[in-house]
């Protein structure tokens, strides 16, 4: 999927940073990737259905989800170690146009994480337990279950908010700084770009109807998936790419080391 860039210099540094401060960077960053991408996949596939325009039924599945609350902590666990796979996948880059689109990349997809982290909140924490409330106050109480719409009213705007900001604009700031550096000799970049403007379109189409549908729901199905994989394929590339300059490392150490 992703290639590896030629990173080292006659200096030893690479793009003015430390071979080995580099090398750590990856490797850190490309195990978060893998494992983020992982968490985050594994929770969105389970995670419950709640059917459409149905207050009552969104209710029912929530309170009767013994996992919702761990299903959003990991998807949001996910996310975070995603930024740590975003942030390496960004220092790849080595032209000056490519550094400043991955810097507004990971500026971008710091704000979607906590947007994600209050989403996790109210979507995770606040909803199972306004729906706990509703289902023991006999699942017949207007007001619990008003509480439990307005409170997934709140989440879905937020919602569509984190598809414009992380899984939109990160992905296609970050792909086009990956296609336009010339370092990654693949189209993985323009990969990225298009899974961000199916998420832009994702929370365009949430924020303007207001509620889920079925073309938001399958937009936010094959935008995340791509997202998904496209960044664990980029952190398989990031911990080769520390594991090269291991080896490189090593060899220049032995070569310096060696008797004249």
């Amino acid at each position: 999927m992703t290639t590896s860039p030629d990173m080292t210099a006659s200096d030893g540094t690479i793009g003015g940073r430390d071979v080995a401060e580099r090398r750590i960077l990856f490797r850190l960053g490309g195990w978060a990737a893998i494992v983020g991408s992982i968490l985050g996949g594994v929770g969105n596939a389970i995670h419950p259905v709640t059917p459409e325009n149905d207050p009552v039924g969104v209710a029912r599945v929530i309170a009767d989800s013994a996992a919702w609350t761990v299903i959003h902590v990991a998807i949001v666990v996910g996310i975070a170690l995603m930024l740590a796979g975003l942030v390496a996948i960004a220092a790849r880059t080595t032209r000056a146009l490519s550094r400043v689109l991955a810097r507004l990349a990971v500026l971008s997809a710091t704000v979607g994480v906590t947007i994600g982290l209050l989403l996790v909140i109210l979507d995770g924490v606040a909803a199972r337990q306004l729906a706990q409330e509703w289902a023991e106050a006999g699942r017949g109480s207007a007001t619990a279950l008003a509480n439990v719409h307005v409170n997934e009213t709140i989440n879905f705007a937020l919602a569509s908010l984190f598809n414009l900001v992380f899984a939109g604009a990160t992905f296609i700031l970050l792909g086009l700084a990956l296609a336009l550096d010339g370092s990654d000799r693949t189209s993985s970049g323009w990969i990225a770009v298009a899974a961000g403007l199916g998420s832009i379109a994702a929370g365009c189409a949430q924020a303007f109807i207001g509620e889920p549908t079925q073309v938001s729901r399958v937009l936010t199905i094959i935008g995340p998936t791509v997202i998904t994989l496209w960044v664990a394929g980029y952190g398989v590339a990031l911990v080769r790419d520390a594991k090269r300059l291991r080896a490189t490392t090593d060899a220049d150490q032995g070569h310096h080391a060696s008797p004249a």
